[in-house]
């Protein structure tokens, strides 16, 4: 699942560039380092997502002004990494603090649909694991 910016986005590279620029600050830019983590959520690579992840949950803990974007993004970003437990969980925490936000009503309900899904393969599989067992158990004990 992929969110269409606002288009003013930054690259990854430019976003990196001026992070580190304000970590040599002696108070570095918030939203710099938000910036930063959104672009990194946004790369393909399944490394960049999880440090964009863990920038947005310090953040979070340095209680960021703009809670529902780094919840928002960390969804998005665990979604994509197919980590759909741990999608929902950021979508039901930027929940109570936005309820009506369309975009985590529509992520967390997107997420809920694949663990569900997954969950019932995981059922049939275990259920044909069983049968096929079974069988083999039978075959065995006809063949006596």
């Amino acid at each position: 699942m992929k969110d269409t910016g606002s288009g003013t986005e930054l690259d990854l590279d430019t976003a990196r560039e001026r992070y580190l620029a304000e970590q040599a600050k002696d108070y570095p830019s918030a939203f710099v380092k938000f910036t930063y983590a959104k672009a990194l959520v946004r790369d393909g690579k399944e490394d960049n997502k999880y440090r964009g992840i863990g920038l947005l949950q310090d953040l979070l803990n340095e209680d960021y002004a703009n809670k529902v974007d780094c919840y928002y993004f960390s969804a998005l970003a665990y979604f994509d990494l197919a980590e759909y437990k741990k999608c929902r969980k950021q979508c039901e925490l930027l929940l109570r603090i936005n309820p009506t936000h369309e975009k985590a009503i529509n992520l967390h309900q997107c997420a809920k649909d694949h663990v569900n899904r997954d969950g019932a393969i995981g059922f049939g599989l275990a259920a044909g694991a069983v049968m096929i067992a079974g069988l083999a158990i039978k075959l065995l004990l006809k063949h006596r």
